[in-house]
């Protein structure tokens, strides 16, 4: 079984006093996430922005002004916290790179390497105007799993998700300044897909069938209190299929009729799909998947999709 535990970091955005007392704050939740197992966490969009986002009457910080001149050293406290912790994590920051500015994130190894950028796809008019460039697809493996990104404003693209859709993406990272919408939900449930979305209001963990299976933040009455911490951690197994109804149906109950409490079946009704999951390590899903000729969605509507082309005049 292809599991791994997975953390969201609800980090505030109010306005603090300095980016110190921001990082000092992250790498405490950092340290929790690595207590509740964490093996990659994700953090909110721009975290050297520390003025928050005018909500507390307070102008939103100006782009070129605060963007990074050296990420890694301004950075340090959270790349030393990450080795220190044995984990991942995505810091997302504005930086300048060459002539210009990007949103980015970049995924750092527990030895503390920066092994993957991921720019900001779309940024915002008002990004564009401080002189934030548009970046390209990025992609990196993790663990054997493809990991595709997508920061805040590029959710509300279609065109962003169904490139990641294309690569094959198994779990999408979102560092986000708003929730991200129901789009997401639809992709992982129509690309079989996962997505970790770190956002300070509303941090969430979305499984292939389009659920959140870990979610919290600042909307929490107890969280804005001092109570709790804003992480949410999920144990995400990677191996759980999606499959059409059509051409499986019948072999749904004979699985559970043969398995019983070692696989967990659930069915959405409204979407013809139904959804498997061994429950025992010694039982691959791509054994059952084999034993009873099923087929997952992605390959039927693939199949499908290659007949009509094929027919096509």
């Amino acid at each position: 079984m292809r599991s791994h535990s997975v953390s969201v970091v609800a980090l505030s955005n109010r306005p603090y006093s300095s980016l110190a007392e921001k990082l000092e704050e992250a790498v405490a939740w950092l340290e929790i996430a690595a207590g509740q197992g964490a093996e990659l966490t994700v953090l909110p969009e721009g975290l050297n922005q520390i003025l928050g986002d005018g909500a507390a009457g307070r102008p939103s910080p100006r782009c070129e002004v605060e963007a990074c001149d050296n990420w890694q050293r301004d950075m340090e406290p959270l790349i030393r916290a990450t080795v220190r912790l044995k984990m991942w994590t995505t810091i997302p920051v504005v930086h300048r790179q060459g002539d210009g500015i990007r949103n980015s994130f970049f995924l750092i190894s527990p030895e503390g390497e920066a092994v993957w950028q991921c720019d900001k796809l779309s940024p915002t008019p008002s990004e564009l105007d401080a002189g934030i460039l548009p970046g390209a697809p990025a992609f990196y493996r993790w663990k054997g799993i493809a990991l595709g990104g997508a920061i805040c404003f590029d959710t509300c693209f279609p065109e962003n998700l169904e490139v990641q859709a294309r690569h094959g993406v198994e779990l999408l990272l979102v560092p986000t300044l708003w929730p991200g919408g129901t789009q997401l939900n639809a992709f992982c449930k129509l690309h079989a897909s996962r997505a970790a979305v770190s956002y300070p209001h509303w941090s969430r963990i979305i499984d292939i069938d389009g659920e959140e299976i870990a979610a919290g933040g600042y909307r929490n009455e107890t969280l804005r209190f001092g109570f709790g911490a804003p992480v949410y951690t999920a144990a995400i197994n990677f191996d759980r299929l999606s499959l059409f109804g059509n051409g499986n149906q019948e072999q749904m109950a004979e699985i559970q009729r043969k398995y019983g409490g070692r696989v967990r079946v659930t069915f959405d009704q409204g979407n013809c799909l139904w959804f498997l999951e061994s429950r025992d390590q010694n039982l691959p899903e791509q054994e059952i998947l084999r034993e009873f000729g099923l087929v997952t969605a992605t390959e039927y509507f693939a199949g499908c999709a290659r007949k009509i082309r094929e027919r096509t005049p």
